[in-house]
């Protein structure tokens, strides 16, 4: 139940700063058997911006990031526990493969609409 809870707060955190990015539902398994897959899924809504980013964290971790106009648009970060499974991960969805008990931990995504203005 916290995952949620935390998810939730940091996209209504976020929607200060970006107010056309709006988490529409994010869903985390609550179990997963070991050396199984797990999917991680984060539902937005644009509002008619552009995707800047999603980012995916483990305990605070960055292991995954999604930026479309980066070629190529999906980057890993090296965590124990969590080996991405790149051809089965988009903006909205992280495959994790070989789940085990290195993988348990809070989850959670942040989504950025538009680019970031650089001075």
């Amino acid at each position: 139940m916290w995952h949620w809870l935390e998810i939730a707060l940091i996209f209504l955190i976020f929607q200060d700063y970006t107010q056309s990015l709006r988490l529409v539902e994010v869903r985390i398994p609550n179990y997963v058997v070991k050396g199984s897959s797990a999917q991680l899924e984060c539902l937005y809504d644009l509002d008619g911006e552009s995707l800047y980013s999603v980012k995916w964290y483990k305990d605070g971790n960055e292991f995954y990031r999604y930026v479309p106009r980066d070629m190529p648009p999906a980057q890993t970060f090296l965590l124990p526990g969590v080996a991405v499974e790149l051809h089965n991960s988009s903006d909205a969805i992280v495959t994790l493969h070989n789940v085990n008990l290195q993988s348990a931990g809070r989850f959670r995504c942040e989504g950025s609409g538009g680019a970031p203005s650089f001075q």
